[in-house]
């Protein structure tokens, strides 16, 4: 199953990537050619009405997708729209939906993110988030252990678990939960100061306080003096980790352009505009503005696996 994941994953960046502009004009397009398939490689059969149902009304309204788990009840819904479609606009609605329906989860995407909550866990909005994930920015086999969240024999349980490594279908009865299956705690804030997490927060492009310090998963806040820092000790930490090494290069955002690379280039042959060593050798391209280095960095967690969401910034004194 897991092989045949990957496959149908590898298809659809290669559509993103050849077909982006297309598909980006309405989101019935989306649907057909990313969304769909990727449900059905999931084991939801969108034409099937004994596992899904397009166009689910909810109080009046309409919600692309409802997903159906025991007796044909929906047990998450999942909300489309056109891809690059900016999804914080419409994260209230999807939870609405499925609040309003009683639906334990809701999820969301363009066909390049995917995220998946908690409909009814009292906790705020970033920690009900189960699943954030962009396929194009993702290793496809990465994309397909992340993507097991939605797998039908596992969300159709009603407790869906994050997988921590392949799981064979065939190894599984059709209501099983995955055995090789964990469950990842949501990150603790730090205590003292002004913390918000990275991937909730957006700084603004003026006036944005400064960072004065970050904080990873396992380690002690680190004292840094600007944004453009934020990206560097990002880097730094996966390459502490492990992570990060010459064979996972190069790291792209983008086409063309790189994050991380071996040398001080983009894969077209351009030259970074603010090159930067690391410590094991390796080159950063730097970003210039706050929202670039933020978004950068954000892409770079994601790249290796790594929540946004877990690594915190202070900001001010």
């Amino acid at each position: 199953m897991l092989d045949d994941l990957v496959g149908v994953i590898e298809t659809l960046q290669g559509r993103i990537r050849d077909h982006g502009d297309v598909l980006r004009q309405n989101e019935i397009r989306t649907r057909v050619a990313l969304i769909d398939p990727l449900l059905r490689a999931l084991g939801w059969d969108v034409a099937d009405p004994g596992l899904a149902t397009p166009e689910y009304e909810i109080s009046g309204q309409r919600v692309d997708y409802a997903l159906l788990g025991a007796e044909g009840k929906p047990a998450a819904t999942v909300e489309a729209k056109k891809l690059g479609e900016n999804l914080a606009a419409h994260r209230m609605q999807m939870l609405n939906y499925s609040n309003a329906a009683g639906i334990a989860y809701a999820g969301l995407t363009d066909g390049n993110q995917w995220e998946l909550y908690e409909v009814f866990k009292q906790v705020s909005l970033e920690q009900r988030r189960l699943l954030d994930l962009r396929i194009l920015d993702t290793p496809a086999h990465e994309c397909a252990l992340k993507l097991l969240l939605l797998w039908r024999p596992n969300l159709a349980t009603g407790k869906p678990v994050a997988a921590a490594e392949p799981i064979v279908a065939a190894d599984l009865p059709a209501t099983a939960t995955p055995a090789a299956a964990v469950v990842n705690p949501p990150p603790t804030m730090p205590v003292g100061g002004d913390w918000v997490d990275l991937y909730a927060y957006t700084p603004a492009r003026l006036n944005s306080p400064k960072p004065t310090g970050i904080r990873f998963p396992s380690e002690s806040e680190r004292t840094i003096q600007s944004w453009r820092q934020v990206l560097r000790e990002t880097a730094e930490w996966l390459i502490r980790t492990d992570r990060l090494t010459a064979e996972q290069c190069p790291v792209m955002r983008g086409k063309t352009t790189c994050i991380v690379n071996t040398t001080s280039q983009h894969t077209n042959g351009r030259d970074f505009n603010l090159p930067s060593k690391l410590s094991n050798g390796l080159y950063m391209s730097q970003r210039r503005g706050n929202i670039e280095v933020s978004e950068s960095a954000k892409a770079l967690l994601r790249q290796f696996g790594v929540d946004a969401g877990s690594v915190w910034l202070k900001l001010g004194p």
